[in-house]
């Protein structure tokens, strides 16, 4: 026989309190129904049942846990005892062979209301996962009560069942897109809703992105979804990578070559009237060549300014082994004019860098043909 209960007053902090609770009493077992609803939402862990069975034959029915049943009238006018929570301790209250058991008699309006309660009761003793947080995602993402909420109904679904959002998202995916084989498995334990929610995203990666030949590896059985889903990742991601260092390199040739506005250097003109005049903007295909002109000229520049620099670095330490002082080689003639034509000359130069500079005027009539933008490269980041 049950253990007397002794009286407790029910409701305080439980959620739906107001839903007619009463305190706990006795019920006989076989008085006890069970709601189709309900008995589907939460699974019976056979190995659980098996040792709560154990623990009920030694030592009866734990009183301080009383199951909840829902009173209410059916279709048929009768009153119905749907069991709402405990549906473990009954099946274990049946194979041990007890009678009687304390409950807690509700009287809610609806399903949706009794179905809520009993989810705060499942996951404030444990965190809902496997099939049975898939069902009761999908019972409450179909109730009247989600579909009357504005706003993110994912985000109210998780604080029902204190999980994340993201949880629930992905969750609804499994629910409408999973095949009968990957529910069962589910539901045998075999894989969690996280694990079939990658493979789902696995087969629309490669339904929509494989080539033929990564399907043809597939259907073979050479290769896994999984595995062409990886190759797919992997060269995203290369791609990805070769873009950005492509832009990065672009965008630090442009910003060294351009003013405001993207307007190249060489187009602004500067006027000693102090007047006005509208620049010429080139077009994103011209502006594009220009680009790669400046580039090629900056590199040119690197080069000369590297020659120039060495042929310097030599020179010096050749004057300081032959046992001149600093001040005496910072005097030297060499160093008199550094114009870009003349320090060529200075040091002697190949007869090939000579005649290209030849070409150009002297810088002291102010007229060089190397534009001054080439000279602040080759000058200032060279020597």
């Amino acid at each position: 026989m049950a253990k007397k209960l002794n009286i407790i007053t029910a409701g305080g902090n439980l959620p739906f309190a107001n839903n007619g609770l009463k305190l706990s009493e006795n019920i006989l077992v076989v008085k006890i129904e069970e709601h189709e609803k309900f008995k589907n939402l939460f699974s019976i862990d056979k190995a659980l049942l098996n040792r709560i069975t154990v623990d009920m034959e030694k030592n009866n029915f734990d009183s301080s846990q009383p199951v909840h049943i829902w009173v209410t009238k059916g279709d048929d006018g009768k009153e119905h005892n749907y069991l709402i929570d405990g549906y473990t301790r009954v099946a274990a209250s049946k194979m041990a062979g007890i009678k009687m058991i304390p409950y807690f008699k509700h009287t809610f309006e609806t399903f949706e209301e009794a179905h809520r309660y009993a989810l705060h009761l499942q996951t404030d003793r444990r965190n809902l996962n496997g099939i049975d947080l898939l069902k009761n995602i999908q019972e409450l993402m179909g109730s009247d009560y989600i579909q009357s909420l504005e706003g993110n109904k994912n985000e109210a679904i998780g604080k029902e069942l204190g999980v994340s959002e993201k949880t629930v998202e992905r969750a609804n995916k499994v629910n409408s897109m999973a095949s009968d084989e990957q529910i069962e498995r589910i539901e045998n334990g075999e894989a969690s809703p996280n694990q079939i929610y990658n493979e789902i995203i696995n087969q629309e990666t490669v339904d929509e992105e494989a080539t033929d030949e990564q399907r043809e590896r597939i259907e073979s059985g050479e290769a896994t979804v999984k595995d062409i889903c990886k190759e797919i990742k992997a060269e995203k991601k290369s791609r990805k990578a070769s873009k950005k260092k492509s832009t990065d390199k672009d965008d630090d040739i442009s910003e060294s070559l351009s003013t405001n506005e993207g307007t190249p250097a060489g187009l602004n003109f500067n006027h000693s009237d102090g007047i006005e005049r509208p620049s010429y903007r080139l077009s994103p295909e011209e502006d594009s060549e220009r680009t790669k002109e400046r580039k090629a000229a900056y590199e040119a520049g690197l080069k000369k300014g590297s020659d120039l620099a060495y042929e310097i670095y030599d020179f010096i330490l050749s004057e300081i082994e032959s046992g001149k002082s600093a001040e005496k080689i910072r005097n030297d003639s060499h160093f008199d004019d550094f114009s870009v034509a003349r320090i060529y000359r200075a040091f002697n130069l190949s007869d090939e860098q000579k005649q290209e500079e030849e070409k150009s005027s002297d810088s002291d009539n102010g007229d060089s043909g190397i534009s001054d933008f080439d000279d602040d490269i080759i000058m200032g980041e060279s020597v």
